[in-house]
């Protein structure tokens, strides 16, 4: 892995003098995976960085002082200050604590609640603006998380930049039990991973990437409901897009499995779990989906309103366009959202990237 998102809190806890099992043992319990091996290596970098003097205070698990100014100058450097004055005196009885204590406390709270810190971790990860997750946050849970403490959170605990969804999947435990982590590409196409429960599944269909949702699906799924609405053109482009991409997917189909599984309770055979997998034939399906998404791409076609034209006249085109939406693609959240996740059980093919 050549990026760890929480490399900072790494630092802050060795600078506590905490052995690296401990810190790997507390990442765990936040919801982090790393080896002690990582965490070793990051090791390593700090002491090459310290001087002397420093370096051995490190080695022998003394603690920094937070009012020494050398002390002081090296917890700032590495741009850990704020989280380890709040770790070493929030116990204290402080009149007038920092307003970064406050930062630190909200970093624990979203800590102590998965379902929150998986939607705030991906809304990272897509690169949404720290602005609109705080809005997000007191929307769906009624806390308010500024802006402030959110780059707090992000320093430490999630810094994304140039991570893949591979890494991200890797990293944060709790995404495993989401249906799919998104990362919209600058390119115009998402990177994804999917939490798939049956592995063979992953090799049904298309053996090329998929293109999913961007964190404004998120938004709605949630319910959140100022999310920007495109227009008719935009719409019928997107449908248009989506078609094609469905297209290409089809013709590069390599096989079609249908799973069924059952399971229950039988007076003679006590419990029983059942799974049987059908092997379609894939020149069949290749033809029949291919010819529904050239239908679609073509009445999406016709439907784009020309310039000028007036909403009704867009919508009148619209009711005499017959969508028959197969089911989709979705892009599901997070673990609290059962629904999401059945929508998209069995249409998982594929993860990777799609370049436009």
């Amino acid at each position: 892995m050549s990026k760890v998102p929480f490399k900072r809190f790494i630092t802050a806890y060795l600078f506590f003098g905490n052995e690296i099992p401990y810190i790997t043992e507390n990442l765990k319990k936040f919801g982090y995976n790393i080896s002690d091996e990582m965490v070793s290596e990051i090791f390593g970098d700090i002491r090459n960085t310290l001087p002397n003097k420093y370096r051995e205070m490190i080695e022998q698990g003394r603690v920094f002082n937070v009012t020494d100014s050398g002390h002081i100058q090296w917890l700032k450097q590495f741009d850990i200050f704020e989280f380890y004055d709040y770790t070493i005196r929030r116990d204290e009885k402080i009149e007038d604590p920092p307003e970064y204590f406050k930062w630190c406390k909200d970093c624990m709270w979203v800590h102590g609640h998965k379902d929150v810190m998986t939607l705030i971790n991906i809304l990272l990860f897509n690169d949404e603006p720290l602005d609109e997750i705080s809005k997000i946050v007191m929307f769906k849970y009624r806390k308010k998380i500024g802006v402030d403490a959110l780059e707090l959170y992000q320093k430490m605990f999630w810094e994304t930049e140039g991570m893949t969804a591979k890494e991200a999947y890797f990293f944060c435990m709790p995404l495993r039990r989401s249906a799919l982590v998104v990362r919209q590409l600058r390119s115009g196409g998402s990177e994804i991973t999917v939490n798939s429960q049956a592995a063979d599944t992953e090799h049904d269909g298309s053996d090329v990437p998929v293109t999913f949702h961007d964190t404004k699906y998120i938004k709605w799924k949630i319910g959140y409901r100022d999310v920007q609405v495109p227009t008719p053109r935009d719409f019928m482009e997107a449908v248009k897009k989506d078609s094609y991409y469905k297209y290409y997917e089809s013709m590069n189909m390599t096989q079609s499995v249908e799973y069924e599984e059952e399971e229950g309770q039988d007076d003679r055979l006590g419990e029983f779990q059942h799974r049987r997998s059908r092997y379609r034939n894939v020149e069949e399906q290749r033809a029949k989906m291919a010819k529904h998404w050239v239908d679609l791409y073509l009445k999406a076609e016709k439907s784009i309103p020309e310039s000028g034209e007036s909403g009704e006249e867009f919508f009148q085109h619209m009711r005499q366009m017959q969508f028959e939406f197969e089911d989709d693609e979705k892009m599901a959240r997070i673990e609290d959202m059962p629904e999401v996740l059945e929508d998209i059980k069995g249409d998982m093919s594929d993860t990777g990237l799609v370049q436009e």
